[in-house]
């Protein structure tokens, strides 16, 4: 059983979970305004943009790093990014009027002698800016493929994602300055293991929630959502005999709630606190259950000039606290993530 919903796949809320201020801030890219991630949620923001950035996850490994670009020439905006968001490359393009992201990635492997593996991921994303439900909004239409092939002398699989998504999100002014915000996904998930077993699932979501993201002091910044959403789950085709198929499955949120705060602490540093709440209904035949899930997140912020770093405080130090302290090799900082603004 899932216990998130699937809306944003490409969108973003579980996209930039490694990006130090959204996951401080509560995780939901749909409330970022005047940061340059909102570019992936809403492609056309990129013309707002011109940067050069990077980020890591982890101290262990560099390869779980990104770089990205994007740069103004004479009114038309280009950007590139690597390995972000699981995707090798991005190409992002804005005449000005609307933007869109083009996002690839392709991988061959050999996980053992007889066995070959590859995988085949794209998805495009375009968006805009419409007068349409507030002072103006923010709308984005995305579409994706995912596709992996195994073949051996024994077995053949063949695994396939379909995913059409929408979001609009509406600006004015109030307390919920972000409304509505509205997203809508679908996702087919085709199983074919070339012998007595070919079967789909087929997920329909949808949410709807309001944010707000503005300062409540002159060094202190409130971003806060609450969304309700819906997700359902049928499945189809010839599943193997043992299992049979499963019988449809709905989820709903009542609702998601997400809180940040942003404050200002010198000139040059920023501390972050965030938490996620979610309570889900979960539904499956003559089955039910109502689950909850509290998160709670910190990160600092580090700016000189047109420079910015970003990172989480890793909860290992919050818990043990340094070696000389808890006897255990804990760094300070998790992810991180440093920007240069032109």
């Amino acid at each position: 059983m899932r216990k998130v919903l699937m809306i944003l796949a490409l969108l973003a809320v579980a996209a930039f979970a490694s990006d130090p201020r959204l996951f401080s801030l509560g995780g939901d890219v749909r409330l970022l305004v005047n940061d340059y991630l909102e570019m992936w949620a809403y492609p056309g923001t990129i013309g707002d943009y011109e940067m050069v950035t990077g980020g890591s996850e982890t101290s262990e490994s560099n390869s779980d790093g990104w770089f990205g670009m994007v740069k103004d020439f004479s009114g038309t905006t280009y950007g590139v990014a690597i390995n972000h968001n699981d995707f090798s490359h991005e190409i992002l393009f804005s005449p000005g009027a609307w933007g869109l992201i083009l996002s690839v990635d392709f991988e061959k492997s050999a996980p053992a002698d007889t066995v070959t593996q590859k995988d085949m991921n794209i998805a495009l994303s375009w968006g805009t800016e419409v007068s349409f439900l507030a002072d103006y909004s923010d709308l984005v239409a995305s579409i994706g493929f995912d596709r992996m092939n195994i073949d051996s002398d024994t077995l053949n699989r063949s695994v396939s994602d379909l995913t059409f998504e929408t979001s609009i999100r509406g600006h004015r002014n109030g307390f919920f300055n972000l409304f509505p915000i509205i997203t809508a996904g679908m996702n087919k998930h085709d199983v074919d293991t070339f012998a007595d077993s070919a079967f789909t699932v087929t997920e329909i979501a949808f949410d709807f929630g309001a944010g707000h993201n503005q300062k409540i002091t002159n060094k202190t910044t409130l971003i806060t959502g609450v969304f309700v959403g819906l997700q359902s789950t049928s499945y189809s085709g010839d599943y193997p005999d043992e299992e049979g198929e499963p019988d449809s499955e709905m989820l709903i949120d009542i609702p998601k709630i997400s809180l940040g705060i942003e404050q200002e602490i010198s000139k040059w540093l920023v501390f972050r606190a965030g938490a996620e709440c979610n309570t889900l209904y979960y539904s499956r035949d003559d089955y039910s259950s109502i689950s909850n899930s509290f998160d709670t997140n910190f990160g600092l912020g580090m700016h000189w000039n047109n420079f910015k770093m970003d990172a989480t405080i890793s909860e290992g130090f919050l818990h043990d606290g340094p070696y000389l302290v808890g006897g255990e090799a804990n760094g300070f900082m998790g992810s991180l993530a440093a920007t240069y603004t032109f």
